[in-house]
């Protein structure tokens, strides 16, 4: 079992969970929390804001697309820097939201971003002009910012996470 299908299996616990217990999509990533000085709150909140989604349609899209291109990274990076880099996308995104954002919005869910932006890296350093799709979801997915509960912050800073981890790599293997 690879850890994206992990991934998936504990995203769709949670989300299930949210179903029984109310208030659970309160610890998303929001405000709350630290300006009550709860910071033991803040810790479970860090822990579990990656697996939260808004509903079955948000977590099945999402499974859909870890199942497919999380894999696909998983294989391509190995299951070491796959681990490094969840961890790395997780404080660096958190650490955004809190600093970046206002209020007691919830933010929620998000890493397609960085597998976008690995997808597009890779393909242009190989000179595939396959990237030029690859972009194009990029700004379709920093667009839909503009629908309720989407946060432009949470897309961006997923997508540029991905690519300071990559260039380290790169520049590592180099």
């Amino acid at each position: 079992m690879t850890i994206s299908n992990i991934f998936i299996i504990i995203s769709a616990i949670i989300t299930a969970l949210t179903f029984f217990i109310k208030g659970l999509t309160n610890f998303g990533i929001n405000h709350a929390f630290l300006s009550e000085s709860t910071y033991h709150i803040v810790l479970v909140q860090f822990l579990l804001y990656q697996f939260l989604h808004w509903g079955v349609t948000h977590l099945i899209f999402n499974s859909l697309f870890i199942y497919i291109f999380w894999n696909w990274l998983e294989n391509l990076i190995w299951k070491r820097k796959f681990i490094i880099f969840f961890i790395f996308n997780t404080i660096f995104v958190w650490i955004s939201l809190l600093l970046f954002t206002s209020g007691n919005t919830i933010w929620i869910s998000g890493f397609c971003m960085a597998i976008l932006t690995y997808f597009t890296l890779e393909l242009y350093s190989k000179n595939n002009p396959e990237y030029k799709w690859w972009i194009t979801a990029i700004v379709i997915n920093l667009a839909i910012w503009f629908t309720p509960w989407i946060s432009l912050v949470w897309h961006l800073f997923w997508s540029i996470a991905w690519g300071i981890f990559y260039l380290y790599n790169k520049e590592k293997k180099s």
